[in-house]
């Protein structure tokens, strides 16, 4: 009996001393994973921090408050990005517009090109073109986009516009 014993406490020991082992894995692979966690927290808000100096470094940049050579050539290709970004918005307003042609902006009956009212609602049809062409346009001295001549910023580059005549 007493060698039965020895064998079924030593076979106790053995998955003890697993179950030990398995739960100091298990811990250990908890802590990475909190650390990997934190890592990637801070690794985001650094990430965030950057972003924000960056956004904060370009509008000194183009304001003037703040000139550097090799800073001013990365200002100078974002706002070259920031103008593709704005013509291809505007050209995607555009085919939209254009797609929404042909039903009635107010309770969307089909109308024809020719149609300066709703058969069905009355509604007055304006074109995209009669509504450019009501408002005077200037060119924005920073990036030669057109803008409304009463507009205070670009709404390409974001710049101020100087007043005339103020």
């Amino acid at each position: 009996m007493s060698d039965l014993q020895s064998k079924l406490g030593g076979g106790l020991n053995i998955l003890q001393d697993s179950l030990q082992q398995g739960k100091q894995k298990l811990q250990t692979a908890q802590e990475i994973s909190q650390y990997k966690k934190v890592l990637n927290d801070l690794s985001e808000a650094r990430a965030n921090l950057l972003l924000k100096l960056g956004e904060d470094t370009y509008r000194k940049i183009r304001s003037g408050e703040l000139q550097d050579q090799t800073l001013g050539e990365y200002s100078q290709g974002i706002a070259e990005v920031d103008r593709k970004i704005f013509t291809s918005q505007k050209t995607l307003e555009q085919l939209n517009q254009a797609s929404k042609e042909g039903t009635c902006s107010n309770c969307g009956n089909s109308i024809t090109p020719d149609d300066k009212f709703c058969g069905s609602c009355g509604q007055k049809q304006e074109t995209y073109s009669e509504l450019t062409n009501q408002v005077n346009m200037v060119t924005c001295p920073t990036c030669e986009e057109q803008i409304p001549a009463d507009a205070n910023f670009c709404a390409c580059c974001g710049s101020r516009l100087v007043l005339q005549g103020v």
